[in-house]
């Protein structure tokens, strides 16, 4: 079943009729095919072995978490007093036990169908699965803007029936992309389709890229030819998404696809870049529609409204962190102080007047700042020592691989996760300088992944 896995991460469309603020997964079907397969697995005999699938110092930390939070809920509670963002901190904390459950419930999915080194490998070949399957919806999408009278038909019926969406206008002419004329995948708007394929599918190919190792299909040759492909097929997607968003993670892209190649091939590379940017100028330059897209999205970024909101939305949590440095404000309370530290000078436009402050709401534009203010300092330390320590178990795991003289597929395969985990947690930390929902199953699913295979194998060579 690790096939499945990521795949079925990325229908996140509200399909069930259940509605708890915040907890989207309960709408989702994800969830509910993970609830099937623990309850398969239990069904067939599989021991759900709490002892040893957590550590007691996890446990503590989850126990801090949760202490500082209702105490800031409490007093962010006291603090807004008679307002209508206050909210009732024991319904809130509620929402985020329940909210922690269905993080705990990804983490278990994860651990009964990751549990050897071929289940691994199959939850790899599901992301790649799951990539085709996201390229050909977007590139649907992606024909619909050059052809839009042959694909109107396919494009709309998947943005009707799979397509998640916001209570926005967005949607009107049939999908996202045909009311905006922006790539979208299955996502809300593009920026968290860039976002998605930059986290979730890029690490891998770059990892494969930079040990030579087709982690896809671990029997078959590597061909470099192959991966600069999907490389380039995410990268046409990503620009023709029309979001900063994508630029930014086509340059990433770019920059780490450089940086992980060794010097010989770092300097002919640069060299061959070189001549490809200087191609890519002159068609630009040369080319009305793609210039339009560089003018709106990347050049002329400072005038639009989404700027001045996220600039203001960045500062308000910065300064609503700095005012509760050590437990934040609490999960969801984050309106009221959002509303009174953001700049008013980034309130003059037209989404803050007419959709923000209407809807009594100033949603969270920066993941990283917004953890920050709502978590507080102590929280979110906790979780940046876990991944360095993740992070550091693999470089551990990578070396003594080589020590004690695994055959050449298994250190290649080592190598090639350990940088896969390097890349998605450099991307993530990134992308959380800006909006997309962290917390989805397919991000929590590829977390979890990599904590998985970091128990497996530091149990494996334990042993040696």
């Amino acid at each position: 079943m690790a096939y499945i896995l990521l795949p079925i991460s990325l229908f996140i469309k509200h399909v069930i009729g259940i509605s708890v603020s915040s907890i989207s997964y309960l709408s989702e079907i994800p969830i509910y095919v993970y609830m099937f397969i623990i309850l398969f697995a239990l069904i067939i005999g599989v021991k759900i072995n709490i002892k040893q699938w957590f550590s007691i110092r996890v446990a503590i930390c989850i126990f801090i978490v949760l202490c500082c939070q209702i105490i800031a809920m409490m007093l962010s509670h006291a603090e807004i007093g008679n307002n209508i963002f206050n909210r009732d901190p024991i319904k809130e904390f509620i929402k985020l036990i329940i909210f922690m459950a269905c993080i705990f419930l990804h983490y278990i999915t994860v651990k009964i169908t990751v549990n050897n080194e071929k289940s691994i490998l199959r939850f790899i070949r599901g992301n790649g699965i799951a990539l085709i399957i996201l390229l050909m919806i977007t590139y649907l999408q992606f024909l619909y803007l050059l052809f839009p009278n042959l694909f109107s038909g396919i494009v709309e019926f998947i943005g009707r029936h799979f397509e998640n969406r916001y209570d926005r206008d967005w949607y009107i002419a049939g999908s996202y992309v045909q009311t905006s004329h922006r790539i979208n995948g299955l996502n809300p708007e593009s920026d968290y389709l860039a976002i998605q394929l930059l986290v979730i599918f890029v690490p891998f190919i770059l990892a494969s890229i930079k040990n030579k190792v087709n982690i896809f299909s671990i029997k078959s040759k590597y061909k470099g030819v192959f991966f600069y492909t999907v490389l380039l097929f995410i990268t046409v997607i990503l620009f023709f998404a029309k979001t900063t968003t994508g630029i930014m993670s086509i340059i990433l892209i770019i920059m780490f696809f450089w940086m992980g190649l060794p010097i010989k091939r770092k300097i002919t590379s640069a060299s061959v870049l070189l001549i490809l940017g200087f191609v890519v100028y002159f068609i630009l330059i040369n080319n009305s529609f793609m210039m339009e897209i560089l003018d709106k999205y990347l050049f002329n970024k400072a005038e639009s409204d989404s700027l001045m909101n996220r600039i203001g939305g960045t500062i308000g949590l910065i300064i609503t962190w700095l005012k509760h440095f050590i437990i934040g404000i609490g999960w969801n309370f984050q309106n009221y102080y959002l509303f009174k530290n953001v700049p008013i000078w980034t309130t003059y436009n037209a989404e803050y007047q007419y959709v923000f402050l209407p809807q009594n709401y100033y949603p969270v534009l920066s993941v990283l700042f917004g953890l920050f203010a709502q978590f507080g300092s102590i929280c979110v330390i906790l979780i940046f020592v876990y991944v360095y320590n993740l992070l550091k178990d693999f470089r551990m795991i990578s070396k003594k691989a080589k020590l004690i003289g695994l055959n050449k597929n298994e250190c290649q395969i080592i190598d090639a996760i350990k940088d896969s985990a390097y890349f998605f947690f450099i991307f993530y930390l990134i992308s959380s300088l800006f909006i997309f929902y962290w917390y989805e199953s397919i991000y929590l699913i590829m977390f979890f992944f990599f904590v998985v295979v970091r128990q497996y194998f530091k149990k494996k060579l334990s042993r040696y």
